[in-house]
């Protein structure tokens, strides 16, 4: 596989952000309904349940993928959104600041809308977390402050976007790196996690990238190792039986887990 540097220079050469929101994210994109329609129940039912708020919420992408944001922010005070590459973080600022020919993600505010019983409130949704975003920032998983270096108080909940397993070399850098991001939780803040299971390879704008093969048992020990308890472990079945030289995952997972709290010595 290669060194963690090559990784780096491929994304920051040749990953299109544009190109992997349109052919995984899109309205139309024949993953939509696996990577997006259904896990927004399961995400409205974390955030519904007021378990997890507070004032700030993180999402990390490899991409500019921060949709998970729009089912949770109306529970946060304020919303930082990282992406892998300056292409990405363009992008999102992009979008954020309403700029022309900003990606479209009013499916997918239209979408939590309806699961949360207002179809008809998406625009409100939408402009709510265009309001709430405070930063957009690029992020290195491999350095102990992955904002660096920008320094920003401690999250209340970060969630992890298909983030880690592409931007390390091997199972030892992946819990590195999740040592290194969870500095960006406070004790007792939640983490949200998803993945894709046995993946060893994805496409984007006609480049092959390769991805960490990992399976559940190996992320359970991973946040264990990190000191997370899971609250909540959901496991999706691939059901595109198509496209598996754009992607070969067989799994979609999702993790919501929280970080113990120190037990003080008396």
């Amino acid at each position: 596989m290669a060194s963690f540097s090559d990784l780096k220079e491929l994304h920051d050469r040749y990953l299109d952000p544009t190109a992997g929101v349109t052919l995984y994210m899109a309205k139309d994109s024949a993953f939509h309904d696996d990577l997006i329609t259904r896990m927004l129940p399961s995400f409205n039912k974390i955030f519904s349940s007021g378990a997890v708020k507070g004032e700030l919420l993180m999402e990390l992408s490899y991409g500019p993928y921060f949709h998970w944001t729009f089912p949770a922010c109306e529970h946060f005070s304020d919303i930082v959104l990282g992406g892998s590459t300056d292409q990405c973080v363009a992008v999102m600022e992009n979008w954020w600041r309403n700029e022309p020919g900003a990606l479209d993600w009013s499916h997918v505010a239209k979408a939590v809308c309806e699961h949360q019983g207002n179809s008809d409130a998406w625009p409100e949704k939408q402009n709510m977390l265009q309001r709430k975003i405070k930063h957009v920032l690029r992020y290195d998983a491999n350095k102990s402050n992955p904002l660096s270096p920008i320094i920003l108080p401690q999250a209340d909940c970060l969630i992890l976007t298909h983030c880690l397993e592409t931007h390390v070399t091997n199972k030892d850098g992946f819990c590195s790196a999740l040592q290194n991001v969870s500095s960006l939780v406070k004790d007792g803040g939640h983490l949200i996690l998803i993945a894709g299971l046995d993946t060893t390879y994805y496409m984007v704008g006609g480049f092959k990238f390769p991805q960490l093969c990992m399976d559940e048992s190996f992320i359970r020990q991973a946040l264990g190792d990190a000191n997370y308890v899971i609250k909540e472990l959901q496991v999706f079945p691939r059901t595109l039986d198509q496209l598996y030289d754009v992607v070969d995952y067989s799994s979609l997972i999702l993790v919501h887990a929280k970080k113990k709290t120190p037990v003080e010595c008396t």
